[in-house]
């Protein structure tokens, strides 16, 4: 069975982290298997963020070797978006890490559909990670660092971005919800 995206940003990056969820206290992995990695990526260039020409070959599958890397790689961007989230600045290691990753497989660039679309030239792991490097890097430069919050669950480990500054939850049908309940709930029985 393929892990379920419950998340979409738009960013790759902040998509990737939030592969990871909590559930009944523990943190839980989407992205588990090579089966999980495909279909993310295929949800991901149903969404538009990825193009199938962006992993060279259509339908490529990932296998166990990538998914130990991604993890890692993961952990790094959840690291630096975090520091940000919380008001720090971000580390020049982890941005370093990121440049060093987009140098493992850098990026070509193809004209379709009226838009630029970067390709990069590596095997499909750093192809991947090189990706989302550069739209973690992308993040990072654009002024969208301002706009990346946690959610105010305090269970609940994703991160979103508002460039409202209106918005508390990751989503109001997940958490938003499930605080609403929670506060009514107390309320109520502080009541009885």
């Amino acid at each position: 069975m393929t892990g379920t995206f419950n998340f979409f940003s738009g960013n790759p990056s902040l998509d990737l982290v939030n592969t990871e969820e909590m559930r009944r206290g523990k943190r839980r992995d989407a992205l588990s298997t090579p089966e999980d990695l495909s279909h993310w990526i295929q949800t991901l260039i149903s969404m538009g963020a990825f193009t199938e020409e962006q992993f060279g070959k259509p339908g490529l599958q990932p296998d166990e070797s990538v998914l130990p890397v991604l993890h890692a790689f993961r952990a790094a961007v959840r690291e630096l978006f975090e520091q940000a989230a919380e008001g720090g600045t971000v580390s020049p290691q982890l941005t370093g890490k990121l440049e060093q990753t987009i140098r493992n497989a850098p990026m070509s660039y193809k004209y379709q559909a009226d838009r630029l679309v970067s390709v990069p030239v590596g095997p499909f792991p750093a192809s991947l990670l090189s990706l989302i490097a550069l739209d973690a890097l992308d993040i990072c430069t654009s002024g969208k660092l301002a706009a990346l919050h946690r959610c105010s669950n305090p269970k609940c480990i994703w991160m979103y971005l508002d460039y409202t500054g209106k918005r508390k939850w990751c989503s109001m049908k997940l958490c938003g919800n499930r605080m609403k309940a929670s506060r009514f709930n107390l309320k109520t029985g502080a009541l009885s």
